[in-house]
């Protein structure tokens, strides 16, 4: 009897090692193409027209590029890094065109990086201190049209990568910032210049309206029609987001990556004007990196309504003129996408 099982069990194991073979060979071809292989994507709704947004009417601007990285000044400590919360404008808004609001003052006298212009102003500091090195873009735009995305190699889609300094170029960008590296993924909802490309959603979400106003969600409470509906310009996902609806710092989150790490991340102050930050981490001697909260309290800090955490680690990137700003973890890597200012053709 021992020996008929013996004999059955010799039978049976090349038929499970094929059937084993097989479901790893199907599982492998899977992976491949899901999350491999460079897939195209498609414009699944249009809906807001570039051409329809409201845009200025641009004059010669007497565009004024600093760069004042020799200047110490720009170094900041904790004690001389104290950013003044912006005082709300009570200009009356059009649509798109922030004119009324823009700033006719030089938004970057001091700063490490400076662009100033009739239509786009960049203002960028650095901040040292516990520590952490984080950088600051403060940035104002008089048409919505300004604040655009773009992607690697100029196509949506999964697994198309590029470095992030070469889409920049791509799209001659004074300022440009990495995002949430939706070609990484197969779901997350995708909006970038009007369009929609991808409708699920699979995580906190970011919508910057063609209003100018930004506003972020939890994964439960976003509705993309409700996005497309309101004429979403730009919408991200990736998170969590980082300020409470009043503006408020949260102090715990439920996050596989809340503990200190590089980091990106965007704040809203009103339309026209936002924040970038970028954090320097895993670097000992220079910089370790924050936790969300800890991110989450520098928002709060400087008066912004809503912050949306982007893809950080060695994605953390942000970059001037083309050239890097910050000192990206492991000298950084490709990604599938950037935020993206320049003048408007």
């Amino acid at each position: 009897m021992m020996l008929k099982n013996k004999r059955h069990v010799m039978h049976a194991l090349p038929v499970i090692i094929r059937d084993v073979t097989m479901v790893a060979v199907i599982l492998v071809v899977f992976a491949l193409f899901h999350h491999v292989l460079p897939r195209s994507g498609k414009v699944l709704q249009n809906i807001v027209d570039p051409n329809s947004v409201a845009t200025v009417v641009p004059a010669t601007p007497d565009t004024i590029p600093t760069d004042a990285a020799a200047n110490n000044s720009a170094v900041q400590t904790q004690a001389e890094a104290q950013f003044a919360a912006p005082t709300p404008t009570s200009a009356v808004y059009t649509p798109g065109d922030f004119t009324a609001a823009f700033p006719s003052a030089d938004t970057g006298v001091g700063a490490l990086h400076s662009y100033q212009s009739d239509d786009l102003r960049i203002a960028i500091n650095m901040v040292q201190a516990n520590d952490v090195t984080y950088y600051v873009a403060d940035v104002w735009v008089k048409s919505i049209s300004t604040f655009k995305t773009a992607f690697a190699k100029g196509e949506y889609g999964t697994g198309i990568h590029q470095e992030p300094k070469k889409i920049a170029q791509a799209n001659n960008a004074i300022f440009a910032f990495t995002g949430d590296y939706c070609g990484a993924r197969n779901s997350g909802v995708v909006i970038r210049n009007g369009d929609l490309y991808r409708d699920s959603v699979s995580s906190d979400v970011c919508v910057l309206y063609a209003d100018g106003v930004m506003a972020t969600y939890s994964q439960a409470d976003f509705n993309v029609m409700d996005a497309v509906d309101n004429a979403a310009w730009q919408a991200w996902g990736f998170g969590p987001r980082l300020l409470d609806d009043n503006g408020g710092a949260i102090i715990e989150f439920d996050s596989s990556i809340k503990g200190k790490n590089p980091r990106n991340a965007m704040g809203y102050y009103e339309p026209g004007h936002y924040c970038f930050i970028t954090v320097d981490g895993r670097q000992k001697g220079y910089s370790v990196g924050m936790t969300l909260a800890e991110l989450s309290q520098v928002f709060a800090d400087l008066g912004c309504k809503a912050a949306f955490n982007l893809d950080g680690g060695a994605t953390a990137e942000m970059l001037f003129n083309g050239e890097l700003v910050n000192r990206p973890y492991k000298g950084g890597r490709q990604s599938s996408d950037i935020i993206c200012f320049g003048e408007e053709n």
